[in-house]
């Protein structure tokens, strides 16, 4: 599996390990940006953020989040505007499980299938965290939807 770059704003990246610690329940966020040069490599350079809030989920609980697909639609909306071409979900794991779960990897399976139907030249990834700051990071090659692994850095 080879390795992506993805670079996160320092900020960004540091509010993405704090949601972690809010433990009531899982937290969810989407992050979007570019495929840019970088040390003469490409890589992907994440301009925008959004966290979401208490209303922006149809169901919240420690260790499953379900967010409004109404909010979805706004970002991949947002994502189409501002002409990004990578759209990267970033959800909690408030115990210590830095994996993804069966649920996570068919939700993940199911809205790649959507995404790629709706954006056909467009990365798409998922990012997951738990307590101790450990996960994992996967991203869907739009050429041949296999699953490669990135890291994330921050600037």
């Amino acid at each position: 599996m080879s390795k992506f770059r993805v670079y996160i704003n320092e900020d960004h990246f540091n509010l993405l390990l704090n949601l972690v610690h809010q433990y009531n329940h899982e937290r969810f966020a989407c992050l979007m940006g570019n495929v840019e040069k970088v040390d003469e490599a490409q890589a992907i350079v994440i301009k925008e953020m959004q966290v979401f809030d208490d209303n922006d989920y149809d169901g919240a609980y420690t260790a499953l989040c379900r967010p409004k697909k109404s909010v979805i639609g706004q970002m991949m909306q947002r994502m189409e505007k501002k002409r990004y071409s990578v759209y990267i979900e970033y959800h909690t794991h408030p115990l210590d499980y830095p994996h993804f779960s069966n649920t996570d990897k068919e939700d993940e399976k199911r809205m790649w299938s959507y995404f790629h139907n709706i954006f056909p030249n467009k990365y798409y990834g998922n990012m997951v965290l738990d307590i101790n700051g450990c996960g994992q990071a996967v991203i869907r090659d739009w050429h041949d939807g296999k699953l490669k692994e990135f890291d994330a850095i921050p600037y």
